[in-house]
């Protein structure tokens, strides 16, 4: 497996907006929450979207090792079944699938500001975790891409009603890091 590099002029604008969406929420108090939840929802709608694209740029370029036959040993007949780990919780989702609209998400407003800003304040705690080791999740992302075919990526990273919200860099940092993401869709456009 290698990394070429963990390119720091994505990284650095990337930390920069989650630094600033951190900021906010905690700064605001969670009981009057309502009054900014709708510019935190959006700015943590934008981190995540770029965050999972530059973790799909990094593992773009990881070169994995062949994938080895594993020998499991003959089983006897006195062995007692080994107890199954229990997978853990992963921190980050690294794939977007495509789902039926939902009625309520898990902060779409219907909570109470207090729990609103709570549920806000986890999300941006674990995107700065997943930020701050990029080549850990790259690198399941890439193993997790050798085994699974189709899309993981949808084709826009947010929704049209927020991008027509965000600042012109933001959008082209979002731009940039989807073409990197997912180049064969990006093949035939001219982008110069």
């Amino acid at each position: 497996m290698d990394i070429t590099a963990l390119r720091p002029e994505l990284w650095t604008r990337i930390a920069a907006l989650l630094g600033a969406l951190r900021t906010l929420l905690r700064q605001a108090v969670p009981e009057h929450f309502a009054s900014i939840a709708a510019e935190a929802r959006l700015q943590l709608i934008t981190a995540t979207a770029l965050v999972r694209r530059y973790i799909h740029a990094l593992a773009a370029e990881i070169t994995l090792p062949a994938p080895r036959a594993v020998a499991t040993p003959p089983k006897t007949s006195n062995e007692t079944p080994r107890q199954l780990q229990r997978r853990r919780e992963a921190l980050f989702c690294l794939i977007e699938e495509a789902r039926p609209a939902r009625h309520a998400a898990k902060s779409d407003g219907a909570d109470t500001p207090f729990v609103q800003w709570a549920l806000m304040m986890e999300a941006a705690r674990r995107l700065a975790l997943v930020l701050n080791h990029p080549e850990k999740h790259a690198l399941r992302l890439a193993r997790m891409l050798r085994r699974r075919k189709g899309r993981v990526l949808k084709d826009l990273p947010v929704p049209s009603h927020i991008l027509r919200r965000l600042p012109p860099w933001i959008d082209a940092l979002i731009l940039r890091l989807d073409e990197e993401a997912r180049p064969q869709d990006w093949a035939g456009i001219n982008s110069s």
